[in-house]
């Protein structure tokens, strides 16, 4: 039996081995979600600045048309107003009509002006927004390939400690690491050592009887407690 507990002692240092390298892998999980999320919500915050740009160019562009149009209008009114065809009455409607309207073209060419010079400013730094995003991502995306290798690697790991495992396995009896898979359901440590007289994982005190036997090996013994195998 004391070959059979050393066998399943190997498995159990093996299985403390996976359970750390699992762990492990779910913390370089963890890093690269946190790396992606950042790249992603900064390329969202560009993204939104791009909209932001778009909308002010276009509000330019129909500030620009409306110019336009209001200068093309006023136009229209001095030709007939030179044309001298229309009534009295007409004529000093339409020369209100052209002094409103030149009071709103100035307003508007106030606007339109403004807007360009915002949409230059802005797309300037734009440009310089974009190249500083641009190179920050090549960083990122670099330092999440490298997240990747390791992950990688962290994978071949395990993979290999679990073939060990199974090798050491085949060197148990069936129905007792059956019995020792149950107890790893339920704790991480299926065995435990006795020392002082008692289990050194619920810390119950043993029988004389029992301490015996566990010195002895020549049996499997459990504790009675949390029904642990026992060791010496």
């Amino acid at each position: 039996m004391k070959k059979e507990l050393e066998a399943l002692l190997a498995v159990q240092a093996q299985d403390t081995r996976i359970r750390a390298l699992e762990e492990k892998i779910q913390r370089i999980l963890k890093q690269r979600q946190q790396l992606q999320a950042t790249v992603e919500a900064e390329a969202k915050t560009l993204e939104a600045e791009k909209h932001k740009l778009a909308d002010l160019e276009r509000l330019s562009r129909e500030r620009n048309a409306a110019v336009d149009d209001l200068d093309s209008q006023i136009r229209k009114y001095q030709q007939q107003l030179e044309g001298g065809l229309v009534s009295f009455k007409e004529m000093e409607s339409l020369r209100e009509l052209v002094q409103h309207s030149r009071e709103r073209i100035e307003k508007l060419e106030e606007e339109a002006i403004s807007l360009m010079d915002q949409v230059v400013k802005e797309s300037e730094a734009m440009v310089q927004r974009e190249g500083s995003f641009s190179q920050w991502k090549g960083r990122m995306d670099e330092e999440i390939a490298e997240v990747d290798r390791e992950l990688e690697e962290q994978r071949r790991k395990i993979d290999g400690e679990r073939m060990k495992r199974q090798a050491l396995a085949e060197q148990v009896d069936a129905a007792l690491f059956e019995r020792y898979e149950r107890l790893l359901a339920e704790y991480e440590d299926p065995l435990a050592s006795v020392r002082d007289g008692r289990c050194t994982s619920c810390n119950l005190q043993l029988s004389e009887i029992t301490i015996e036997r566990v010195r002895e090996g020549l049996d499997i013994l459990t504790c009675e407690n949390c029904l642990r195998i026992l060791y010496s």
